[in-house]
């Protein structure tokens, strides 16, 4: 018996033949998928669309020779060509060799996303003019599938075919997404080598309607690395914009150090009872969300695991519940703020009188105010169930003037929480301005 392997028996007996030109002189094999197929072209076509072609199939080329292959009867150089089925291949091939009677004007994402990994690995996007602009305008007109979770290989197939108007606005859309959605987890493998995990929030719907938000892993190996550093610096730099003035407002109700002479924003809180009721309410709030741990720390380190819109909404829901307390140097005012004796309350002199009787040394949020439990059960009679503000944000609109005041501490945090929600709004997205 013959030790010698068997003839292998001719492509084509396995795999489906197309081809594109009567001067095939090249034999292109996609092996993708299961079912793998065979393209006679013109190697002069592709050496003229793509300068890694050129060089490649130039017959008096440096390179290892092409393998030959026989293809009904005829031999021919063949090359393989990864990462597209064949389906994408015979489209892209056709539109290379003028062969576009039955070239469709909208394919899927993957289709469009595999021909965009050739078309970049070999350099010949412009030879595909019009057909790109039909297929990412079909996918995205009507559409914006392709701003959610999942999708991020939109970044690097707009980057490819920038010749197509949309494309600079999909890479503004998508990259202003990652900057408000994305998380970043690091974990340490072997040989310390440190692993990066993308996560970001998938929504699903049905019919229509919302049901969950859910934190998947996404991959962001085909994401140009121009716009990925774009991405990572602005996350990061709205973050800290974010959260460094909470975590100071932290730190300061720790450390008991707000306000003080000179402070141009004096935010800290005399009143003991209002203030301690403050301090529990805000640090059992933080508590139980995922920035706690790092409002609380000594040190500021900003998360990499929250997004930035996580991060902000968590900032939104913080409560903080204080203290209705009188105004400073209004003992001798109306409950409205009016001076007594004055045209507009005088009827109400000796009903006012009787209300502010014993009121020498009121509560007030002033520091060094006294602490006088008779004096907060007074003006929880006098407020009528508005002692306890439950809702920081009312603090900014009640009681504004008038004998009594909302606390600061709690203006301040309403404030802030305001500003970071403002964040939201002033993300932008990559352009090439921006680079």
């Amino acid at each position: 018996m013959s030790s010698k392997n068997p003839p292998r028996p001719p492509k084509e007996l396995a795999m489906a033949v197309y081809s594109f030109s009567p001067l095939s002189d090249l034999v292109v094999e996609a092996t993708l998928n299961t079912n793998p197929a065979l393209f006679l072209v013109s190697s002069e076509i592709l050496r003229v669309v793509s300068p890694v072609w050129r060089k490649a199939l130039d017959p008096d080329s440096k390179f290892a020779p092409l393998e030959k292959t026989t293809v009904n009867g005829v031999e021919y150089r063949q090359t393989e060509v990864e990462g597209i089925s064949a389906g994408s291949l015979k489209i892209l091939l056709g539109i290379l060799h003028h062969q576009v009677t039955s070239t469709p004007r909208s394919i899927s994402f993957q289709s469009l996303r595999e021909i965009a990994i050739l078309a970049d690995q070999y350099d010949f996007a412009s030879a595909l003019s019009p057909w790109p602009q039909f297929w990412i305008e079909h996918l995205t007109s009507n559409d914006t599938a392709h701003l959610r979770a999942g999708q991020e290989d939109w970044l690097f197939v707009a980057n490819v075919f920038t010749e197509v108007p949309v494309c600079a606005k999909i890479i503004t859309d998508i990259s202003k997404q990652l900057i408000l959605e994305l998380g970043i987890s690091k974990s340490s493998g072997a040989n310390r080598e440190v692993k990066i995990q993308y996560t970001r929030v998938k929504q699903v719907h049905i019919f229509g309607t919302l049901i969950e938000e859910q934190s998947e892993n996404i991959s962001l190996g085909l994401v140009p690395e121009k716009i990925l550093e774009f991405i990572k610096k602005q996350r990061s730099r709205y973050l800290s914009k974010a959260i460094q003035p909470l975590w100071n407002f932290t730190q300061k109700m720790t450390n008991f150090s707000f306000g003080g002479a000179g402070s141009k924003t004096p935010v800290y809180c005399g009143n003991e009872i209002c203030f301690s009721l403050a301090f529990g309410s805000f640090l059992r709030s933080i508590s139980s969300t995922r920035l706690g741990s790092a409002l609380r720390a000594a040190r500021l380190e900003i998360p990499e695991y929250i997004s930035l819109r996580e991060a902000i909404n968590t900032v939104e829901r913080l409560k903080m519940t204080t203290l209705v307390l009188e105004r400073p140097n209004t003992s001798n005012c109306t409950p409205s703020g009016y001076p007594l004796g004055s045209g507009a309350h005088t009827a109400e002199r000796s009903p006012t009188r009787s209300v502010l009787s014993g009121y020498e040394n009121t509560a007030t949020h002033k520091q060094g105010a006294s602490v006088n439990p008779a004096q907060i059960e007074k003006l929880a009679r006098n407020l009528k169930g508005e002692l306890f503000l439950m809702n920081q944000y009312d603090s900014t609109t009640k009681h504004a003037t008038g004998l009594y005041e909302t606390c600061p501490l709690a203006r301040h945090l309403a404030e802030q929480q305001r500003a970071a929600v403002a964040i939201l709004e002033s993300v932008v997205g990559y352009t090439e301005s921006t680079e």
